[in-house]
């Protein structure tokens, strides 16, 4: 489910989201209810994960996502088995946590970023480290045992030391599952309208040696690296976004929200308005084959399994794909086995180049 409410736009964000007041948010949740029961009545199926992201969902209150929860569970069976909530820290959300956990919600994911004041100003980010800290402090207050930290990499002036400092604090906040993006200038941000020269970038190089750290940090803290920019204590895998990566089928609802359903892709628009009165299901593309399932499958750590291709595509995975693959171990980009074979973290790094060539 996809809420488009911020109460501000960050510096590098490229989301389809805006402020909005509280009449609004009432009118997406009755429109995106609606939409719920429709889908479950077509499709027929039993949903066993559900995530709201956006913009910044728990904006739109613990009421009305407990009310959305609610109308899916009757929609696609009460049969959910990880229900996640995005959440920024910095405002008072005891009650609304409350309100989610009790209608279901089990995991949170919170926009974290960075723990260094400077660092956070610059990515206009309202709230502070302490805010985080107590957002979290709140969140377990009210049962939740399962959260989620986004950190950032790349960021301007982000140094080894001040990398370090963000990590030690993430990991002071006991986190199951903890996702490291790497800033990417998108071109209609305040960044992406910046001259680049005076954002003080970390180069190529220098963002390679964060992420590394990071990887090394976390590892030495119990946390899987099974996804690029993901990692998690045993158990505690994204089971939502897991399906992105197996490449599995999802609907998605809301303004900006895509689909992936009977090997077709389709998306609604990035228009609230259009959304609440005449919404148009875009159709994007084809999805599903064994490109698009190599590709995604490869920013896993499980890599690609032989046996399992064969069991989704009926045939033997190429060999010609293995023998390419096979080139890039000397450079430590790849890992072999005889079942089949991943990117290492190294390969991670420059992870789109081997895919690309790979598949080409």
């Amino acid at each position: 489910m996809h809420a488009p409410f911020c109460k501000s736009k960050c510096a590098y964000c490229n989301f389809y989201s805006f402020n909005a007041d509280g009449h609004t948010k009432t009118c997406y949740t009755a429109v995106l209810q609606e939409h719920i029961k429709l889908s479950g009545a077509r499709l027929c199926s039993v949903a066993d994960t559900l995530y709201f992201g956006g913009g910044t969902p728990s904006l739109l209150g613990g009421e009305r996502i407990a009310s959305i929860v609610r109308t899916a569970k009757e929609s696609f069976g009460d049969c959910f088995n990880e229900i996640t909530v995005e959440v920024n820290p910095g405002d008072d959300l005891q009650n609304d946590f409350n309100l989610m956990r009790s209608a279901g919600v089990n995991r949170l994911s919170i926009g974290v970023q960075s723990a260094v004041a400077e660092e956070l100003k610059t990515l206009s980010r309202r709230h502070t480290a302490e805010d985080a800290k107590h957002t979290v402090e709140l969140a377990r207050r009210s049962g939740f045992d399962n959260i989620s930290v986004d950190l950032m990499l790349g960021i301007p002036n982000q140094t080894s030391d001040s990398l370090n400092q963000s990590l030690n604090f993430v990991l002071s906040l006991k986190p199951t599952h903890i996702s490291c993006y790497i800033l990417k200038i998108e071109p209609d941000t305040v960044f992406g309208k910046t001259d680049l020269n005076t954002l003080n970038l970390p180069s190529e190089d220098e963002v390679a040696d964060l992420y590394l750290q990071m990887c090394t940090t976390l590892a030495d803290a119990g946390f899987e690296h099974y996804e690029i920019s993901n990692f998690a204590l045993p158990g505690y895998r994204s089971m939502h976004n897991m399906k992105y990566w197996n490449c599995e089928e999802y609907l998605g609802l809301g303004p900006s929200a895509h689909s992936f359903l009977n090997g077709k892709r389709y998306y609604f628009e990035r228009d609230l308005g259009k959304y609440l009165t005449s919404p148009d299901i875009v159709f994007d593309s084809d999805g599903g084959d064994e490109e698009e399932y190599l590709m995604l499958r490869l920013r896993l750590i499980d890599g690609v399994n032989y046996n399992k291709y064969f069991q989704k595509f009926g045939k033997p995975f190429p060999a010609h794909i293995v023998d390419k693959a096979r080139k890039f171990t000397d450079a430590g980009l790849v890992s072999m086995s005889e079942n089949g074979f991943h990117l290492t973290e190294n390969g991670f790094l420059v992870s789109n180049s081997v895919i690309s060539e790979l598949i080409l």
